[in-house]
């Protein structure tokens, strides 16, 4: 495979074949992983953080660790598995921070998007009623306050069966726990977020 980026079309290649572009030093392999996977990154913070300025500034955070961290990626494990290690990892150290010491200063820095800031911008049907799509809302922003008020064991499994959808299997290999072991995770933190939003709602 020729690493010469004019000569890849990178939007065609496999994850394990932009990590070795990348690896080698091509700069838009690895841009191409982030465009692949930012969305999903953000989405992971972002159902864990209730500060969405927090989430991009931590998913930003995530690809920096990603990219200083290709030297050691085992290509066994899969790309998006290892990111999503990083990107859990990162997350509960911000939210251990913030217990700590309070809120973590912006750091303000755009991971490239559709608009001036790095940041996509929700677009709402025009023909939706305005207090229904506020309503709306306000329950989405709920239920994540919810779930990131949980202790991160409850969280973590939370977010990868219901929000990203997971296979149990595939949860045992991102957290390294036995499959019986996170249905019995799973079934707590389900009734914990029950009791936490029969409080609130």
């Amino acid at each position: 495979m020729d690493d010469n980026a004019g000569t890849v079309k990178v939007d065609t290649l496999s994850d394990t074949e932009l990590v070795e572009l990348a690896r080698n030093g091509n700069q838009e392999a690895f841009s191409q992983l982030v465009i692949r996977y930012q969305d999903r990154v953000i989405n992971i913070v972002s159902q864990r953080i209730s500060d969405r300025e927090s989430a991009y500034d931590i998913a930003q955070e995530v690809f920096i660790k990603a990219f200083r961290g290709l030297a050691g990626f085992k290509s066994q494990a899969g790309f998006y598995t290892w990111l999503y290690r990083i990107a859990i990892n990162t997350t509960f150290s911000y939210r251990r921070k913030v217990r700590r010491h309070g809120p973590m200063l912006s750091l303000d820095r755009p991971l490239g998007g559709n608009d001036d800031e790095g940041r996509k911008i929700e677009v709402t049907d025009p023909r939706e009623n305005p207090g229904e799509v506020a309503l709306r809302k306000e329950e989405v922003n709920t239920v994540r306050e919810a779930i990131a008020s949980l202790d991160d064991d409850f969280n973590e499994v939370i977010v990868l069966r219901d929000l990203q959808g997971l296979s149990y299997e595939e949860i045992s290999d991102v957290l390294n726990c036995p499959v019986g072991s996170i249905k019995s995770r799973l079934h707590r933190a389900r009734k914990k977020l029950l009791e936490v939003l029969q409080k609130t709602l």
